[in-house]
């Protein structure tokens, strides 16, 4: 199993609907080529987290690089892993701009390392542990939804 971290930059005529309608057509890609991962979007920024087969994931990241939909691609790191974090979302997916109470702790670590990568809060993006707590707050999230 391999996971990927990368962060780009929406183009100004890739709004959220738009966003949307990307993530429909990225979940059923994603289920037939077995990847999940969690993507976050703030201020018109993407990171995206990728897991699966090393090769699908990595040509999956080639093609993410080509989309023009985005700019400023750059990968912040990439590593074998044992197990899946979203093992059951084809793409999570998260718009950090609203005031939920229950986000604000992934916002604020978000915006900081967007801010200053180099001097973010920790975890950041880069690490498995700002993941695992992205899918902890999701997960309860959308439990509390449901409920």
């Amino acid at each position: 199993m391999f996971c990927l971290v990368y962060t780009s930059k929406a183009n100004a005529d890739f709004g959220l609907q738009k966003v949307q309608e990307m993530l429909v057509k990225a979940r059923d890609s994603n289920a037939q080529q077995n990847i999940t991962g969690c993507l976050l979007y703030f201020n018109e920024r993407f990171i995206q987290y990728l897991e699966g087969d090393e090769i699908t994931v990595k040509e999956l990241y080639a093609k993410i690089e080509e989309d023009s939909r985005h700019s400023e691609v750059k990968l912040l790191s990439q590593s074998r892993i044992h197990n899946r974090e979203f093992i059951t979302w084809r793409m999570a997916f998260e718009h950090l701009k609203s005031e939920n109470s229950d986000l604000q702790y992934l916002k604020l670590l978000v915006a900081t390392f967007f801010e200053n990568p180099e001097n973010s809060l920790s975890p950041n993006p880069t690490s498995i542990e700002f993941w695992n707590a992205t899918k902890l707050l999701l997960t309860t999230k959308y439990a509390d939804k449901s409920a």
